[in-house]
């Protein structure tokens, strides 16, 4: 079972993408950012690593007038998605694609998010730029990650491990009006970043 990054690289197999599944797919971070963004009826929001799509279930139920659309990097991770949303979920979309070449035209969302997905992106300041190269004029932008011991944030002691550096990162790759909160919940929190192009 191959999921551990390598060159920086996150590598995922069919035998990991289960497991992540099984483990982390319902993890309450989707829930907790979904209920916290404010989203209209009638937003297009597009969820940046949406692993087995659980936040853009939840989103969708909302968006009754909208559409959620799920992108993740592994066709494995995109499979599990679709398994497990029914037809029921008609405005849902999913489909492979990295945070870095979005398969998408400018200008096509009003929200996107990145739930705990942010650490694992091959190359940040590219999917950054990608991603506000999709959203909409005046679209918003929502960064999660999930609090870890000593405060950090994601997983492993990269650039990117503080929330001190992310939003550090947001205001140097073109986002402004960057807030920072931390929810808690059932004994678990996350960070969430809200920022808007620039």
């Amino acid at each position: 079972m191959a999921h551990e990054h390598k060159d920086h690289k996150p590598v995922w197999d069919d035998a990991a993408a289960e497991w992540y599944a099984s483990e982390y797919g319902d993890h309450i971070s989707n829930e907790m950012t979904i209920q916290a963004i404010a989203l209209n009826a009638g937003d297009t929001l597009l969820d940046i690593g949406c692993g087995t799509g659980t936040a853009c279930r939840i989103a969708s139920r909302m968006l009754t007038n909208g559409t959620v659309t799920g992108i993740d990097p592994t066709a494995a991770m995109i499979r599990i998605a679709k398994e497990q949303t029914d037809g029921s979920y008609s405005n849902v979309t999913f489909l492979e694609g990295p945070a870095e070449a979005i398969p998408f035209e400018n200008d096509s969302f009003s929200i996107a998010t990145a739930i705990n997905s942010l650490h694992h992106w091959t190359d940040p300041k590219l999917g950054l730029t990608e991603l506000r190269r999709v959203l909409k004029p005046n679209g918003r932008c929502f960064i999660s990650d999930e609090v870890v011991d000593g405060g950090g944030c994601g997983h492993g002691d990269g650039p990117l491990s503080n929330p001190e550096a992310v939003h550090q990162f947001l205001r140097d790759n073109g986002f402004a009006d960057i807030t920072m909160d931390i929810i808690k919940k059932d004994g678990e929190g996350i960070y969430l970043f809200k920022a808007q192009i620039a």
